[in-house]
C-alpha cells in the first residue's frame, strides 16, 4: 500500500492587498488506496474544512472510483504526465458528475520533456472524450513549478484544441468552470458546517 501525500497552502483566503487578487486555499491529497483517504478525512476533518477547495489525486483504479464517489471533494486532479493507473469509466464519470466534481488537467505537463508531453496528450484526449469535449466539468490549471511554464489563456486554449477541446470549452475551463467550482465548494462547506452545528445543538 502506498503512502498518501497531502499538500496544501496554509495562507488564509481573502484579497491580496498589493494586487487585489482574490486568494483561495486548496488542499490536495494524493493517494493509492481508498483506506488512506478515509483515514486522512477522518483524522484531519476539522483541518481539511479550513480550506476553500479539496482536491483528490487518485493513483489507482480503486482510488479513482473513490474520488469520483466522494461527496466532500471538489476536484479530481489528473496526474497526466505519465501512464494513468485507471481509466475514465462511464460509471465513475457519471458518479463524479452527479456529485458535481470537476476534473483538473495541469497544462505544464505538456511543456516538459517529450515523455511527459506524450502522456499528457494521451491522457488529456481520453478525459476530453469521457467528458464530451470537457464541457462544463474540466479545469485547466498551470501546475507550473517555475515562471517559464506559465502560458497565456490564449495559448492554453489553443493547446487544448489538440486534445479534443474546443477553444470555447477551454476558455470556460479557465474562467466559468472555476467560478462554478468555487461556488459549489463554498456551498459544500456551508452545508457541512450547518449540519455539524445542528448535530452539536442536538447533543447539548
Amino acid at each position: 500500500c502506498g503512502k498518501a501525500i497531502v499538500a496544501g497552502r496554509a495562507r488564509a483566503s481573502g484579497v491580496d492587498e498589493d494586487s487585489g487578487t482574490t486568494v483561495k486555499t486548496r488542499l490536495t491529497i494524493s493517494y493509492a488506496e481508498p483506506s488512506e483517504l478515509q483515514m486522512i478525512l477522518g483524522k484531519y476533518s476539522s483541518d481539511i474544512d479550513a480550506y476553500d477547495v479539496l482536491a483528490l489525486e487518485p493513483l489507482g483504479a480503486k482510488a479513482f472510483a473513490s474520488a469520483c464517489a466522494n461527496k466532500h471533494a471538489d476536484v479530481v486532479s489528473v496526474r497526466a504526465r505519465g501512464r494513468l493507473a485507471y481509466k475514465f469509466t462511464a460509471s465513475a464519470m457519471k458518479t463524479a458528475l452527479d456529485n458535481k466534481i470537476f476534473f483538473e488537467l495541469c497544462y505544464s505537463d505538456a511543456l516538459r520533456d517529450s515523455t511527459s508531453r506524450r502522456w499528457f496528450f494521451t491522457n488529456a484526449s481520453a478525459l476530453a472524450r469521457a467528458t464530451r469535449g470537457g464541457r462544463a466539468c474540466v479545469l485547466l490549471s498551470s501546475g507550473a513549478t517555475k515562471p517559464m511554464e506559465v502560458r497565456t489563456m490564449y495559448d492554453v486554449a489553443n493547446l487544448a484544441t489538440f486534445f479534443g477541446m474546443s477553444e470555447a470549452n477551454a476558455r470556460a475551463a479557465m474562467t466559468d468552470n472555476v467560478e462554478r467550482m468555487l461556488a459549489l465548494a463554498k456551498r459544500r462547506r456551508n452545508v457541512k458546517f450547518s449540519a455539524s452545528s445542528v448535530e452539536l445543538m442536538e447533543t447539548t
